[in-house]
């Protein structure tokens, strides 16, 4: 009976074993996406920059297009409100694609959070496995002492 319960701790700690290092993998890929989501997070502040540089680009040509005579240079306001005009929509183009990488980035990060949880669960799982090892060897020590006597 000794010997069985050893084998049974030895099974639950290969287990164990496996448990933990599933964790590890889980643990590996969680960092992976985070990696991916902070490089997206990244491109997205640089999107919001350009975005932003943009439409202080079509106020600046607003400002010149309102400071131009009207009887003299009307043409070249006409000219400097198209540019920030096309300014203004190249802004909104990139808070466009802004909002498709948040959305990616956000989906990465909650499978990372799960990959976290599920290590986390493995881990546990682990330490409950090898506390029932240990139990199980006590168990087959003092069932052999018990049989010497």
């Amino acid at each position: 009976m000794g010997d069985e319960r050893e084998r049974i701790a030895d099974e639950r700690d290969r287990i164990a074993d496996e448990r933990d290092a599933a964790a590890d993998d889980r643990d590996r890929m969680a960092d992976e996406r985070d990696r991916i989501a902070d490089d997206g997070d990244g491109r997205v502040r640089g999107l919001i920059d350009a975005a932003d540089a943009r439409d202080r680009e079509a106020e600046r040509r607003d400002r010149v297009a309102e400071a131009r005579d009207p009887s003299t240079s009307h043409q070249q306001a006409a000219i400097d409100r198209f540019h920030a005009g096309r300014d203004r929509d190249a802004a909104a183009a990139d808070r466009a694609a802004l909002m498709t990488r948040t959305g990616q980035s956000a989906a990465g990060r909650d499978s990372s959070a799960e990959d976290r949880f599920d290590a986390a669960v493995d881990r546990l799982a682990a330490e409950q496995d090898r506390e029932h090892a240990r139990k199980a060897r006590d168990e087959a020590r003092e069932e052999r002492r018990q049989h010497d006597d």
